[in-house]
């Protein structure tokens, strides 16, 4: 009987994912790590090291900044409302679906999710839909199926408007 494993890398969204029996993987890892050697070292941080980010069966795990940068997220509450006073449903909307997105396990988020997480806090958008396609026009997001993923510049609008370090 064969284990099914996977291999992905983000590098925030540029996205590189490999499914199959671990022993298909395995064979790859050594390329894998070589590619990754010759990456930019700035490009490196979102990696613990080419040692612990290419394993079978696992997400690759990010660096201690990474997770520094996540221990320093707010709660969701707390951030949509440091949000300006007359921040847009479209910045609302990214927010939600980014926080909807770190909860999932493979990092999409659903127009209905992200708005009941509003709804939750007492917002209430007109029209959840339009914002979350004013944001996919403004390649924010991305489709993934039925769902949507943060693009790069989605995480850096994300950033920017939560005041967080990039």
């Amino acid at each position: 009987m064969t284990s099914d494993a996977r291999l992905r890398i983000s590098l925030a969204s540029g996205e590189f994912e490999v499914e199959g029996s671990e022993a298909f993987i395995a064979q790859y890892k050594d390329t894998v790590r070589q590619m990754l050697e010759k990456l930019p070292e700035s490009m490196l941080q979102s990696f613990v090291s080419a040692d612990n980010s290419i394993q079978t069966g696992a997400n690759v795990a990010s660096d201690d900044q990474g997770t520094r940068a996540e221990a320093e997220l707010p709660e969701f509450g707390e951030a949509i409302h440091r949000l300006p006073r007359g921040a847009s449903g479209t910045d609302q909307i990214l927010i939600a679906g980014f926080y909807v997105s770190k909860r999932s396990a493979n990092s999409t988020f659903s127009t209905a999710d992200a708005n009941k997480l509003l709804i939750d806090q007492g917002i209430k958008i007109s029209n959840p839909s339009q914002s979350l396609k004013n944001n996919l026009a403004a390649k924010r997001v991305f489709k993934d199926g039925k769902a949507y993923k943060l693009s790069r510049e989605g995480i850096e609008k994300v950033s920017s408007l939560l005041g967080l370090p990039r």
